[in-house]
């Protein structure tokens, strides 16, 4: 019992915004209806073999992030290591428009900051992440991804350390321009002169090199996935994932949408890419996600509805194969977190992400629960077997679940109001313990083995 205990505390250390409510989570009320009552975990299980919470960052954001110090501001690196030490992918828009510190002018391009890769590896021995370093593919200068390698395996241990060869190449002349030696174009890039280009990266940064890849965002090139993985000697096949889209209009990218249970629907736009990763061996990433495209919508992105929505997310995806995700800043609404010098500003999606890496550990297997139904149930087993069931309540209205237990029960709820995560107990009678599922949330309730 003092493990489940102790895993609801990790969840709430150091985040003064978290409380609980009585009445609302696991006290019972006059009347309540019946409980579901929840079986045992079954079916085939779903291994976790790494930390499935991960972090994306645009090279700007994170430049502005790292501060001008020999090491980056503690606030920092406390939020990184508070994830359990998540893999940070540095990427984005930005990475095709980055040159290395000191490199002569470029259209389209502007070079880092010096300092950067010795802040960088601060932040790694700190927080002992793997980094995973985006190359520009969209300016056609290879020589620039054997100075930047060079940097980041200066700092950076190479058993933590991969490589991407552009991002989201398939869409490129969409948000980002490519050059094509005589000027910048705004029409999509031929498959050719991606695989020229990729291939040339690849050999500029040299063999042996762990490179991730192809970063697609559309299914524009899906189908030449197992070739670019035989090509380009892929270590893990990625993708990018963002279920609502706000680059036109805003309309449809709404709380409700997120919250919805067809939206976890849209995850199935990238399980062929799992798919592929399977057939060859290989572990499938979601390399770049959030709640809505181009920098999120203010209300919706940084609101609790996304932090339920995000851990979700994590679930669905370990299901249907992917080993992480990782969830992108770029300096707008939907960032997990906000930094402005030593002050650092947590929104909501972080505490639903710290409260996933704190169930979702390395180690772990999935099952899915007989008897769930619409609640989408499933129990994660760890190797000391502790389990949680993760329960998704989509409806408006509260549910109720009755667990086997022999003592008390440790409950966590993401909620998708204020505040955003909640702990209590509830203890068990008659060998099961009667838990609430308050409207919108996802619940993990953590039993003890025996």
């Amino acid at each position: 019992m003092k493990l489940a205990l102790a895993l609801a505390v990790a969840v709430l250390a150091g985040v003064a915004v978290l409380a609980l409510a009585p009445g609302h989570l696991g006290v019972e009320r006059p009347l309540a209806p019946a409980a579901l009552a929840l079986g045992a975990p079954a079916g085939p299980a779903t291994a976790l073999t790494a930390n499935p919470v991960g972090l994306s960052v645009e090279y700007q954001l994170l430049a502005s992030e790292l501060g001008s110090g020999s090491c980056p501001p503690a606030a920092l690196v406390r939020a990184i290591a508070a994830l359990r030490s998540p893999t940070l992918r540095i990427g984005g828009d930005s990475q095709d428009q980055t040159a290395p510190a000191g490199a002569p002018p470029h259209a389209g391009a502007s070079d880092l900051p010096r300092g950067f890769w010795a802040r960088l590896g601060c932040l790694e021995r700190e927080t002992a992440i793997a980094v995973v370093v985006g190359l520009n593919l969209a300016s056609d200068e290879p020589a620039w991804a054997t100075t930047l390698a060079a940097d980041a395996r200066a700092v950076i241990p190479r058993a933590r350390l991969r490589f991407e060869l552009g991002n989201e190449p398939d869409i490129y002349g969409s948000h980002v321009p490519w050059w094509n030696g005589r000027e910048l174009v705004r029409t999509p890039m031929p498959f050719a002169t991606y695989l020229r280009r990729a291939e040339a990266v690849a050999a500029a940064i040299g063999p042996g090199s762990s490179i991730e890849g192809p970063d697609f965002a559309s299914g524009r090139w899906v189908k030449a996935v197992p070739a670019l993985v035989r090509t380009l000697g892929l270590r893990a096949v990625d993708a990018h994932f963002y279920p609502l889209d706000a680059c036109a209009t805003t309309a449809g990218a709404t709380a409700a949408a997120l919250l919805s249970k067809a939206v976890q629907t849209k995850l199935d736009e990238r399980v062929r890419l799992a798919r592929d990763a399977r057939a060859a061996g290989l572990p499938a990433l979601i390399s770049e996600a959030n709640s809505i495209s181009c920098g999120g919508v203010a209300g919706v992105s940084d609101s609790p509805a996304a932090a339920v929505w995000a851990f979700r997310l994590i679930v669905a995806a370990l299901r249907a194969g992917f080993e992480s995700v990782r969830f992108h800043s770029s300096g707008g609404s939907y960032d997990p977190f906000a930094l402005h010098g030593e002050r650092l500003a947590l929104r909501p999606l972080y505490l639903g992400l710290r409260a996933a890496a704190a169930v979702l550990s390395a180690g772990s297997v999935l099952r899915a629960i007989r008897g769930g139904g619409t609640l989408d149930a499933v129990a994660v087993i760890r190797r000391d077997g502790t389990t949680s069931d993760l329960l998704n309540n989509y409806s408006a209205a509260p549910r109720w679940v009755a667990v086997a237990a022999r003592g008390p029960v440790a409950i966590v709820a993401v909620l998708a109001r204020a505040p955003t995560v909640r702990a209590a107990t509830v203890r068990a009678s008659g060998g099961r313990a009667r838990v609430e599922l308050p409207p919108n949330s996802l619940v993990a309730i953590t039993t003890s083995p025996g």
